[in-house]
């Protein structure tokens, strides 16, 4: 009788396990990998330093930037919040572009809470312009991280689908597959948690260049709280770091000055388990998956056969 392809049970068997794991180890090489370009030494930033809106982006990614303009021209008058937690333009619409997109989402006929505000413009023009002029100057680099899920997705996918190939085709041939089935259910498994976490979406990092801007400015914010006050003016490299939107931009909403507009511009918990931005204003996604399967086969020098139920047909 011959193989399955040419290839005995017991060798196919060792294959597909090693193909198992392949996706995970090249995934997380490749993970590690990207987050040494974070850690590389940059060219020297370039421009203009960084405003406070450039500010929140390091601190906390697109959310964390719309959360502070909220804040901005709520403290400034232009924006209110009514009681059901919807904001309304109040005041002249803003110049700044982060400004302007915020209030045009705060016009009627819109899901105008600070979440509907956020899901609208995390991938707007403006906030795509800010994140590119950051990465132009050296400050965050493009995240590989949804790349990187999206392969070791479609890897596993290949993987599973070589496994239902193999398993059909030795029943066919009348081969034992009973080894096989096992790893048939790891890849399966694998699959799934690879396809549940592929679409989270996660923005560019900081730079090493960026975490020490960041370090420096939250620094100096610190600095003027401590001197009593903490919504005063204050500037490091031209940044305005006082009032309500620095606040903000460095800690969330929760550290909006006024407790009760704080309390009504931070979006209840999503009840869901699928990461997204926290109370703070501020999100950090992270999430990691491990598979691991063994199985065990005793077959008999020389020749394909197998004892028990059976190999990799």
């Amino acid at each position: 009788m011959e193989d399955t392809w040419g290839i005995p049970g017991p060798t196919f068997l060792a294959i597909y396990a090693v193909l198992l794991v392949f996706p995970l180890v090249a995934g997380l090489v490749w993970t590690f990998v990207a987050k040494l370009g974070t850690r590389a030494p940059s060219a020297q930033m370039s421009g203009p330093q960084p405003t406070v809106y450039e500010l929140a982006y390091l601190a906390g990614g697109p959310d964390r930037v719309v959360d502070t303009a909220i804040a901005a021209l709520v403290d400034r008058g232009t924006l209110r919040v009514s009681s059901s937690k919807q904001l309304q333009l109040t005041g002249p619409e803003p110049v700044d572009p982060i400004e302007k997109a915020v209030a045009k989402g705060a016009r009627p006929g819109h899901n105008a809470t600070t979440r509907g505000i956020r899901d609208r413009l995390r991938m707007s023009g403006p906030m795509q312009a800010l994140a590119k002029d950051l990465e132009a100057r050296g400050l965050v680099v493009a995240d590989q991280t949804p790349r990187i899920r999206q392969v070791v997705f479609f890897l596993y996918v290949a993987v599973f689908v070589l496994g239902v190939v193999r398993l059909f085709a030795g029943i066919s041939g009348d081969h034992p597959v009973g080894f096989l089935i096992p790893l048939l259910f790891a890849a399966g498994f694998a699959t799934l948690i690879a396809r549940a976490v592929k679409n989270k979406r996660m923005g560019p990092r900081p730079t090493t260049e960026g975490d020490r801007i960041l370090h420096k400015a939250r620094s100096a914010h610190g600095r003027e709280r401590k001197r009593g006050i903490p919504n005063g003016p204050g500037y490091v490299g031209g940044a305005v770091l006082g009032g309500a939107a620095a606040a903000v931009a460095f800690g969330g909403l929760s550290y909006y000055p006024d407790e009760e507009l704080s309390a009504a511009l931070i979006p209840p918990p999503v009840s869901s388990g699928f990461g997204g931005g926290s109370s703070g204003g501020g999100s950090t996604c992270s999430s990691g998956s491990s598979c691991s399967s063994s199985s065990g086969s005793s077959c008999s020098s020389g020749g394909s056969s197998c004892g028990g139920g059976g190999c990799g047909g």
